[in-house]
């Protein structure tokens, strides 16, 4: 995978990637571990136990290197439910993702491998409305797109949508993974996550996930009014993990066991992840890391930013950061 600021790219009017059409941002305090979702959606997310017909995509939404993997296995152990720990090397198989290139393929006459970045991008509605078809009940799809459009393409097709969940991160954090994950030092990590621009491209076709700035991408999730989405904090996950990640549950409409939530939190575990990496290796690790689960814990940031680096995020990102609780 490979992360840069876009050269184009820009939004139908030339600027960056902006939010959906007719969406207010709103400003309320940062949410509790688990917002409620707009509407009555439990019924259609309960089809993941239910077994009926009536397919779309739970997002699992985040920005890279927030918790995105572990709520993965969260939600794999639980509803899985085996005696022993899901392999991490299977939750490919649990939760699909937007960039498959196997739901863009033959989406046009052209070989994926002939097509521009911007051609690849414009089937992301329909590769999705393949994604959502590809089980017969409603499922989790990993992404780590904005829900935006972008150059007039909507990023996340919200027709063939149930909700998301959205996981986000202290970005001083989260700068330390996201600087190892994509290979390059901090500093020039701080200034892709604060730039419109900034996009991931991956495999062996122009597939690019628009990430842009971490405080718009927050927004683009958890201010729109389109979808439901249920927002927790990696912190909170990480503090109380049954209590929040029952939360999400309760949210998803999913009848929640205590004993078989605590199973899954223990077959979750940061040292159970880490300790099957080193066993078994990591198939979604970029080769240039040693490690893809490294430490987990919160406040890293505090200890492995400068206080120049740390303010450069705070003054950044600060509004947002203020609203969710990272800062006063």
């Amino acid at each position: 995978m490979r992360s840069h600021a876009a050269a184009g790219g820009a939004g139908a009017d030339g600027g960056p990637a902006r939010g959906l059409a007719g969406i207010t941002p709103g400003r309320s305090g940062h949410p509790p571990s688990c917002i409620r979702w707009h509407g009555d959606y439990t019924g259609r997310v309960s089809t993941l136990t239910s077994g009926r017909f009536m397919s779309r995509i739970i997002w699992l939404a985040s920005y890279p290197k927030s918790g995105n993997t572990w709520m993965r296995a969260l939600l794999a152990n639980y509803i899985l439910d085996h005696d022993e720990p899901i392999s991490i090397n299977e939750l490919r198989g649990f939760t699909l993702s937007d960039t498959r290139p196997r739901f863009f393929d033959g989406l046009t006459e052209k070989s994926l491998t002939s097509l521009t970045i911007e051609e690849v991008r414009a089937l992301r509605p329909e590769a999705q409305r393949r994604l959502a078809a590809a089980r017969d009940h409603d499922h989790f799809v990993k992404t780590h797109s904005q829900l935006a459009e972008y150059g007039s393409v909507p990023l996340i097709n919200t027709a063939v949508t149930a909700g998301a969940i959205y996981i986000l991160r202290d970005p001083r954090d989260m700068i330390l993974s996201y600087a190892a994950h994509f290979g390059v030092d901090v500093d020039e990590a701080i200034d892709r996550i604060a730039s419109d621009q900034n996009i991931t491209t991956a495999g062996d076709f122009e597939m690019s996930t628009i990430l842009g700035r971490w405080d718009r991408h927050v927004e683009s999730w958890t201010d729109q009014k389109v979808i439901p989405v249920c927002a927790v904090r990696y912190e909170d996950l990480h503090r109380d993990t049954e209590a929040a990640f029952g939360s999400i549950l309760k949210t998803l409409g999913m009848p929640v066991s205590a004993d078989r939530l605590a199973k899954a939190v223990r077959n979750s575990a940061f040292e159970t992840l880490s300790r099957e990496e080193s066993k078994d290796g990591f198939i979604e690790r970029p080769p240039h890391m040693e490690r893809f689960f490294r430490s987990g814990k919160p406040g890293g940031g505090v200890t492995g930013l400068t206080a120049a680096q740390r303010t450069r995020i705070e003054t950044d990102h600060g509004a947002v950061m203020t609203r969710f609780g990272y800062l006063p």
